[in-house]
């Protein structure tokens, strides 16, 4: 099993657009999740005007928000280390890039600090690159500055991502059988001897 993620003709500004948004309308991103590599089992697009319509329905956010505060799911994260276990499992995973083409401009109000992002965030992209499982040569990248004295990013993206599930599903069996055996070691803290007779 696997999830793909195809993103075709994203553009983002910082500075909004005559809709008083920040994407381009022609934008789409797909989800699916395949078996056996090649029969998808679940399809779901993206668009701007879905993204419209979810962000329209406050009372659905303000719904979980308080679903959220009368579980107390800040203290069962803190509880049982979900932060701590997602960051693993993020570490874990094994991406594969079929296609990437990203273009960034940047600039903000400091030259001297726009001047040190540019090769920053480039050495952080060729390393990301060199780091996932490239299936294709069209991996293309371009960071570019704006100087303007004003804080401003823009981006346009299009690419094709893919994680297999078992790598997922391997981490968290892992930190499972590390919670095991911590667990039993904090119990298990008798001494040899306690039972022997002199």
């Amino acid at each position: 099993m696997k999830i793909q993620i195809k993103i075709e003709n994203l553009k983002y500004q910082s500075e909004p657009q005559k809709d008083n948004t920040h994407t381009n309308d022609g934008y789409q991103v797909l989800f699916c999740i395949y078996i056996l590599s090649k029969i998808p089992i679940f399809k779901f697009k993206l668009t701007k005007a879905k993204f419209k319509k979810i962000n329209q329905k406050t009372h659905i956010k303000e719904k979980m928000i308080k679903q959220m505060q009368t579980q107390n799911v800040i203290r069962l994260s803190e509880k049982y280390n979900i932060t701590k276990d997602l960051k693993e499992i993020v570490k874990n995973i094994k991406l594969e890039t079929y296609k990437l083409n990203l273009k960034i401009q940047l600039g903000t109000e400091n030259v001297i600090l726009t001047s040190f992002l540019i090769p920053a965030i480039s050495t952080i992209l060729t390393f990301f690159i060199y780091k996932t499982k490239n299936k294709s040569s069209e991996q293309y990248f371009q960071v570019m500055p704006i100087y303007q004295s004003k804080n401003l990013i823009n981006f346009q993206l299009e690419g094709i991502f893919q994680i297999k599930v078992i790598h997922i599903i391997t981490t968290i069996c892992i930190l499972k059988k590390k919670r095991r055996v911590e667990k039993y070691e904090r119990t298990s803290n008798r001494r040899s001897y306690d039972y022997s007779y002199e």
